[in-house]
């Protein structure tokens, strides 16, 4: 397992700028739909979470290593279940002793048969230890070479985006939403 003290500097840097530009690029997307249905405009608001762009010292990491196995279909014409885990992987502010968590969820939506086993992901998340224990929501998105995990907490507030670093070996595709949670290891 990869932790925070295996990591270089470098590379939490590298990560963080990755997981912050797919932040701010669902929180574009989510603007512009908004945008083209004018009566949103107020749900659009209460969907940011508070804390998530309130800027130093509030954020904090979640990095480990993903496993997403298939459970069913093998193309895009059948509905796919993605099996998602870490196992474990740690959460809480970088350069500090985070806390062991397992992640368990599921997603389901159209793609190729995936498989990918120990993906590393890491993305910055306000009040990380808040999120142990709490049901979660989450979209998936893998494309051309890339994977994107969108977290939302219970009120759809977007919490974090885990991205893997750029060079990593995925194949397949798959775009699908499911749930999901960290529980203690």
């Amino acid at each position: 397992m990869t932790s925070f003290q295996d990591i270089k500097p470098e590379q939490v840097d590298a990560l963080k700028k990755q997981s912050q530009a797919a932040f701010d690029a669902q929180i574009k997307r989510m603007q512009e739909f908004v945008s083209a249905k004018p009566a949103l405009q107020e749900v659009l608001d209460q969907k940011v979470h508070p804390q998530s762009l309130c800027g130093c010292g509030c954020q904090q990491t979640i990095c480990g290593d993903f496993c997403f196995e298939s459970c069913g279909g093998s193309c895009f014409t059948q509905p796919e279940t993605l099996q998602i885990s870490a196992s474990p992987a740690d959460i809480g502010p970088v350069g500090q002793q985070g806390t062991t968590v397992r992640f368990v969820g599921q997603a389901t939506g159209t793609g190729t048969g995936i498989n990918i086993s120990n993906l590393y992901l890491l993305g910055t998340v306000p009040n990380a230890e808040n999120l142990i224990g709490v049901p979660l929501m989450l979209n998936l998105s893998i494309n051309s070479g890339s994977l994107s995990l969108y977290l939302y907490d219970g009120y759809h507030r977007l919490v974090a985006v885990l991205v893997p670093p750029y060079g990593a070996n995925i194949s397949g595709e798959f775009s699908g939403s499911g749930n999901g949670y960290f529980q203690r290891a």
